[in-house]
């Protein structure tokens, strides 16, 4: 179809500007076009996998609880992806009939992290070092689309699209599909980190009214998304159970953040993004105990490299919302000046640095705002370490509870 524009026209858009000419063409060749006609919706949930463009007509775009906006072909507007910077609940109506163009988010990734790496390159050429041999087939595998991505369980995903305007009767009618949830969060509730004096929890409700919403949903999530760091691979699993423990760690400082920050973020949905923001780990390491191990140096460098951008496929491959899907890759976000309001990504990066610095008894340091302008947008003052430690403190029996409660 002649309507995809020529790749030093896709240059002028974003975040496709990002990108050098030659890659520019590369994604060019993977465009796709599709005439629609008035009256087709468009939804984001359902294109989480590509970058959406309105080539032709004209097009409404809303959320069901936010004001709408009218984008029209050639505008500045449609320059930018069509459900940029919204949630996967957003949704386009096409005011007349349209043109839209679609291209694979994954290899848009891809190329981005290329070029932003250029040790390495999408192509099948032996690499000299050793430590990138991995880094090149991981990444020839994504870029052909045969990189097996973990599956997230089912009742994780209806828990994950849950938010705060649900009710306990929604959560209790989640929870009783699966009757060994059901009786870990029972079990949880009894459990010294949560139980009551005298009183003993035997019904699925009684625990959800006593604990309450929030703490159910956290607990329900932590379980069920532990799952698919639980591989059978006897390696793998050892490898994963540690990265697991660490995600724990950090989902509960960037809830704690979240909270203590002067703004509006969310702290469940830190939570959530916390738990998930090393999950590219996961196919890394079943893909190189597949391809018979690789050493340790080689393992780590692919895991730096490559699982940011693995675990946004992941995610985006599972439908979360853009702000949570972007985390694995905006793990440096806080050290970021970039101005507007804080994000998700903000508090994570914040939490996984946190984290990082105090591994093994260490003292916490303080975080400048010059070097973390993250913190002055999230209304905190780090500067001092003892502000540092006063933080990670009030996590500590947060997390303890969460870690008895998991067994």
């Amino acid at each position: 179809m002649n309507d995809i524009p020529s790749p030093d026209q896709l240059g002028a858009w974003k975040p496709l500007d990002e990108l050098g000419g030659e890659r520019l063409e590369r994604l060019h060749a993977k465009a796709s076009a599709e005439r629609l006609k008035r009256g087709v919706r468009l939804e984001a949930a359902r294109e989480t996998r590509h970058l959406v463009y309105l080539l032709k007509g004209r097009a409404s775009v809303s959320e069901p609880d936010g004001e709408g906006a009218f984008i029209e072909a050639g505008s500045a507007t449609s320059a930018h992806p069509l459900f940029d910077g919204l949630s996967r609940r957003a949704v386009a109506r096409l005011d007349s009939g349209s043109v839209v163009m679609r291209l694979p988010r994954s290899l848009f990734d891809l190329l981005l992290d290329e070029q932003r790496q250029s040790a390495y390159q999408v192509q099948e050429t032996y690499v000299g070092d050793s430590s990138m041999r991995l880094v090149q087939r991981l990444l020839t595998e994504i870029h052909g689309n045969r990189l097996e991505l973990p599956v997230m369980p089912k009742i994780a995903r209806h828990l994950a699209a849950m938010d705060e305007d649900d009710d306990l009767d929604k959560l209790y009618r989640i929870l009783r599909l699966e009757p060994s949830l059901a009786g870990r969060i029972i079990q949880a509730c009894n459990s010294p980190a949560y139980r009551r004096p005298g009183h003993t929890v035997t019904l699925l409700s009684d625990a959800i009214a006593l604990l309450g919403f929030v703490t159910v949903r956290q607990l329900a999530l932590a379980m069920t998304l532990s799952a698919p760091f639980k591989v059978k691979a006897p390696e793998a699993r050892k490898l994963l159970a540690p990265v697991w423990r660490d995600s724990v760690r950090v989902s509960v400082v960037a809830a704690l953040i979240a909270r203590e920050s002067a703004t509006s973020l969310n702290s469940e949905r830190c939570l959530l993004a916390g738990l998930m923001h090393q999950v590219g780990h996961i196919p890394i390491i079943l893909y190189s105990a597949e391809e018979g191990g690789a050493g340790s140096g080689e393992l780590q460098e692919a895991l730096d490299q490559v699982g940011g951008m693995i675990g946004r496929e992941v995610l985006s491959f599972w439908g979360f919302e853009e702000a949570v899907a972007v985390v694995p890759e905006r793990l440096q976000e806080v050290t970021q000046p970039q101005e507007g309001q804080p994000s998700i990504a903000d508090a994570v990066s914040l939490a996984r640095i946190l984290c990082d610095r105090t591994r093994g008894g260490k003292q916490p340091e303080g975080l400048p705002a010059d070097r973390y302008p993250g913190t002055v947008r999230l209304g905190l003052d780090l500067a001092d370490p003892g502000a540092c430690a006063t933080l990670l403190e009030r996590s500590r029996s947060e997390l303890r509870e969460l870690q008895q409660a998991l067994g």
